[in-house]
């Protein structure tokens, strides 16, 4: 509990509150949902004071998606619960999983006045709310994780593909390795990962040499591992999946004799949800993860609250209440100014900005999967001065320097990369 007090205490003192501020209760509107396991009495004892920051949180609490937006629901209020705000009002509107219930939601949460908005979670949702908060001057702080939806105005808390394909190929170039081949799914997601990977490895002055393409619902990749692990010609490669996919891919690897120290095997956060203890081929293997160094707290109260184990997007949800927090102290005409400053925040996941083009920056750490489970060989930042811009017109890298790429036209790929 002392750890989650610094790290509130820390949060807080970043915004206007002034760290002698007193902080007494929290209103919170349900509409309509019900919240029985932390104490309602204690948490609306309170008034709430002038100047109060009206907070719309959409998130989808019916439909498709509902398991997931009662889940961030419950992350919010257990987060109401331990900052005790009287600056900031949350009030809840259901995106009923789709672009249109979203941009009812959106329209109902404008019409009630707020100030600023929290959510929705998905891509379409977020599609739906944008034209509405851009015309109300509303600023948006998202769960998505596509950056083809944000801009000035409609940003992201969430843990973007970009920014750990950043960390990864960083950290590659900073152990040694000069090439690097990626293996991505054929989809949206893919494609980003590919983009990022482009700029990063420019930026960083490590050639990107292969892409492999495959279909997401692919049980064999023999003919694709085989076709670029022929003269490999790269030392260092990326794979964007988990669980049995991940862990296929990297046996047929190994078989064609792809495998660690001549080739360093990396991946994304999604590993994290993958147990890599037993899997003998990806021993040293690395992919970046927000940052652990502020301990168990979230996910141990999580647990102790609601009786299973949260997913990782509940506690960016946590931090997005942490954000409207600080936001809660600040001038209610000069919130965007605040929400993309360059000093940045502190949450249960360590140092995060959220950028001026919409997007994220979280300071990430490098996790080697170890049969002992993961452990911590590159620690994250703790301050802004680790945010570096590798914005870079890929249209503008010569012919020469881009990849040989597998399972897809190169035609297709450089018009999709050209075009987003």
């Amino acid at each position: 509990m002392q750890v989650f007090k610094n790290i509130v205490l820390f949060f807080l003192c970043l915004g206007l509150f002034g760290c002698n501020s007193s902080l007494t209760d929290n209103r919170i509107e349900l509409s309509n949902q019900r919240y029985d396991i932390i104490d309602f009495d204690a948490i609306n004892r309170g008034m709430a004071t002038e100047n109060t920051l009206n907070v719309g949180v959409l998130l989808p609490l019916t439909g498709k998606a509902s398991d997931i937006g009662l889940g961030m629901q419950n992350a919010m209020f257990m987060a109401l619960d331990d900052l005790q705000n009287n600056r900031m009002v949350l009030k809840f509107y259901d995106t009923k999983s789709s672009e249109e219930g979203a941009a009812v939601a959106a329209d109902r949460a404008l019409e009630d006045g707020v100030n600023l908005i929290l959510g929705p979670l998905m891509s379409s949702e977020v599609s739906g709310v944008a034209p509405l908060a851009l015309s109300a001057d509303v600023p948006v702080v998202s769960f998505t994780t596509s950056p083809q939806v944000l801009q000035k105005g409609i940003y992201s808390i969430g843990l973007l593909n970009g920014e750990q394909v950043d960390r990864a190929v960083s950290y590659a170039a900073d152990n040694g390795r000069t090439s690097l081949a990626l293996l991505v799914p054929d989809n949206n997601s893919g494609l980003n990962i590919v983009k990022s990977a482009l700029m990063s490895s420019v930026a960083k002055n490590i050639s990107l040499v292969k892409v492999g393409f495959y279909s997401s619902g692919s049980v064999d990749f023999s003919e694709l591992v085989k076709e670029m692990s022929q003269e490999a010609g790269f030392d260092a490669i990326l794979i964007a999946d988990s669980g049995n996919r991940l862990k296929s891919l990297a046996s047929i690897f190994a078989y064609n004799d792809i495998m660690y120290p001549d080739v360093l095997f990396m991946g994304t956060s999604a590993w994290d949800n993958t147990n890599l203890s037993k899997e003998t081929i990806l021993y040293h293997s690395v992919y970046p993860m927000v940052s652990k160094s502020y301990g168990t707290y979230f996910t141990d109260k999580y647990k102790e609250t609601f009786g299973e184990q949260p997913k990782s997007i509940y506690s960016f949800a946590y931090d997005s209440v942490l954000l409207a927090s600080v936001l809660s102290g600040k001038d209610r005409d000069n919130l965007t100014e605040a929400l993309t400053g360059k000093g940045g925040f502190i949450g249960v996941n360590g140092f995060f900005r959220i950028l001026p083009t919409g997007q994220s920056f979280h300071s990430l750490e490098m996790l080697e999967v170890t049969k002992d489970g993961p452990n911590v060989v590159s620690k994250a930042g703790e301050n802004a001065g680790d945010y570096t811009e590798n914005e870079i017109d890929i249209r503008y890298i010569p012919y020469e320097k881009l990849p040989k790429f597998y399972g897809k036209s190169s035609s297709d790929v450089l018009k999709w990369l050209y075009n987003n």
